[in-house]
């Protein structure tokens, strides 16, 4: 018995391949610099946002939460003074030290 062995036929030759991996490697290539460039993007808007917002704040004249007037009228409505006990409880947060769990 007689044993014939036949290739298959190679549809891309070497050429053709490597113009399609190309293609391939350009497409991805983009689209990795597209996602890049949004995130840069986005972080220069970060970034513009929180200079805008800390020039904003500069031009108030009162920064303090002690001398907001709106703040100042809850606490008469309320009937309690800044920095009272009652104060402290409803407005102050508490720090927890993760650190050493």
């Amino acid at each position: 018995m007689r044993y014939s062995y036949k290739e298959k036929e190679v549809k891309l030759n070497r050429r053709e391949f490597l113009g399609f991996a190309g293609v391939i490697a350009a497409f991805l290539w983009t689209g990795a610099y597209t996602v890049t460039d949004l995130i840069v993007d986005r972080t220069k808007y970060i970034k513009m946002r929180t200079a805008g917002l800390y020039q904003d704040d500069e031009k108030q004249a009162k920064r303090q939460s002690h001398h907001n007037q709106s703040l100042l009228n809850m606490y008469k409505k309320m009937n309690f003074q800044p920095l009272s006990p009652m104060a402290e409880e409803l407005f102050h947060t508490h720090y927890v030290d993760r650190s050493v769990l």
